[in-house]
């Protein structure tokens, strides 16, 4: 219990730093739900959240990393915008470990002068590398933690930056079925442009405070359910509250859904899947608001 308790407190002392800052965050990236079956639920995921994709949502979560694990994910939207994530995970000192990659690039972008003349084309790109670790600390609780390089481009200029987070996840003993959630995300100092040889504005870090809780048990016979609840708390932002459910069937069918509130992107979505054995494929449609358009999102899992 002691374990449980230091761990606690040192998420809350980061936590309360998280949502601390005001201003408007950049590398938005970071915010959208990796993984189509996370996405099919509004993002109400850091508690469901197992194995290799804790990288990108609670780094506790990597304890649950059995052999060697690979994810990925590919989204469509905004017409020139592509959003790839790629995961491995493996087993090293006593726990999980992983290691990602999360991109967002654009198509090239024609560029043209102060008289509508073309004169080429430009593009952008938000990159993401990021190492984690997680374990078992005490019976039905675990820790992880992750380091993160953090970079955006925008044509030839490029700003970089480095983050961490810390998270949790506890199982009652009493509670059969309950996961209990809280993490802290992409902690770390602001990026800046060079403009003209000065530092231009800060692009702050979209640091999050994310608090979930699941719970997951037999439907009826050859189903199981499962439900989610998250509440994340993001600098520059405010808060979003997701919930999201999942009905599974046996032979490796799922369809999902969730809401959201606060989100100034999508507040609701849908999803599919299908696990074959080691193999575990994903789809979620999450419809955007402002008539910004509709994105298709595709993931897999493998184990090996």
């Amino acid at each position: 219990m002691r374990l449980a308790r230091t761990a606690l407190l040192v998420l809350t002392a980061l936590a309360a730093a998280a949502p601390a800052l005001a201003d408007p965050a950049g590398f938005a990236f970071l915010k959208v739900p990796a993984g189509a079956r996370a996405s099919g639920l509004s993002g109400a995921y850091a508690s469901l959240a197992d194995g290799t994709e804790g990288i990108f949502w609670n780094p506790a979560a990597l304890e649950g990393v059995k052999g060697i694990q690979v994810i990925g994910s590919h989204y469509e939207y905004l017409e020139k915008l592509r959003h790839d994530q790629f995961a491995v995970g493996w087993r090293m000192l006593g726990g999980g470990v992983a290691a990602s990659v999360r991109a967002l690039y654009s198509e090239p972008i024609e560029e043209r002068d102060a008289l509508g003349n073309l004169i080429g084309t430009f593009g952008s790109h938000d990159l993401q590398f990021a190492l984690g670790y997680g374990r078992q600390i005490a019976p039905g609780l675990r820790f992880g933690a992750t380091g993160e390089a953090v970079r955006e481009r925008i044509a030839d200029e490029a700003a970089m930056t480095f983050a961490a987070g810390v998270g949790t996840t506890w199982e009652p003993s009493r509670l059969a079925g309950v996961r209990l959630s809280a993490s802290v995300n992409d902690l770390g100092p602001a990026a800046h442009y060079q403009i003209d040889g000065s530092s231009g504005d800060p692009v702050r870090l979209p640091s999050a405070l994310q608090l979930g809780a699941s719970y997951g048990r037999p439907f009826t016979e050859g189903f199981a359910i499962r439900g989610a609840l998250e509440s994340r708390m993001i600098a520059g932002q405010g808060g979003i509250e997701s919930v999201g459910a999942e009905l599974a069937h046996l032979s490796g069918a799922a369809v999902r859904a969730g809401l959201s509130v606060g989100d100034t992107e999508s507040s609701f979505s849908v999803g599919a899947g299908w696990a074959v054995q080691s193999l575990r494929l994903d789809y979620a449609f999450v419809p955007f608001k402002n008539e910004l358009g509709d994105t298709h999102r595709l993931s897999f899992a493998a184990q090996f």
